[in-house]
């Protein structure tokens, strides 16, 4: 084994040994809400929210309650739905919303990432276009990102990284997944800064 593929065992090794410290032990839903969720306003801007039910099956795929979905709509008729799932104990939560729209028979058509200025700072974020198989008219334009203590990731590897770093350093950091999906992306970063003024 050369130098370079030892350096990459250790790591990979050291990061396997980060996870196993940092797994949460228990398999049970966190019946408890995170405070970030009730910081969210119904009205944003121009835009009117109003919460959807969630499926228990739902909680119990993320093994949490601590999950906000809210569907907003301005005066245009145009539509933002915002889901945010939190949670400061199992970095398990915040799984890629593809599989989400993959399990629910979407297909993912499109996907990307881009930059942009959030907040005063650059924030790359993901974004897919999912069209259901059932019937091609229906698509989802989605955006999201993770955030995990003050950091932004739209990797779903790095976020759970950073997470167990933060268990191993005692701090209470808290894994946040922010997904954005409607009809008009155009309208999605400037609804993605009023709700990060919220939970910054």
């Amino acid at each position: 084994m050369n130098k370079q593929s030892y350096i990459a065992a250790t790591v990979v090794l050291v990061v396997l040994a980060c996870f196993r410290i940092a797994m949460p032990q228990s398999s049970q839903i966190d019946e408890q809400k995170s405070s970030v969720l009730t910081q969210i306003p119904y009205q944003i801007g121009n835009w009117k929210g109003k919460d959807s039910e969630v499926e228990e099956t739902v909680y119990q795929i993320l093994e949490t309650r601590s999950i906000l979905s809210r569907d907003y709509e301005n005066a245009k008729g145009d539509r933002i739905s915002l889901l945010l799932v939190a949670s400061n104990r199992d970095r398990r939560v915040a799984h890629p919303p593809e599989v989400c729209y993959t399990s629910s028979n979407y297909n993912i058509i499109k996907s990307g990432e881009k930059t942009i200025r959030i907040l005063g700072r650059d924030i790359e974020v993901k974004e897919f276009v999912a069209q259901d198989e059932r019937n091609p008219k229906i698509q989802e334009n989605v955006l999201y990102v993770y955030k995990v203590g003050n950091e932004y990731t739209t990797n779903y590897y790095a976020q759970q990284v950073r997470f167990a770093l933060d268990r191993l350093k005692n701090q209470n950091s808290q894994v946040l997944l922010i997904r954005l999906s409607g009809n008009n992306t155009d309208q999605y970063p400037e609804f993605l800064e009023a709700v990060l003024k919220h939970v910054s």
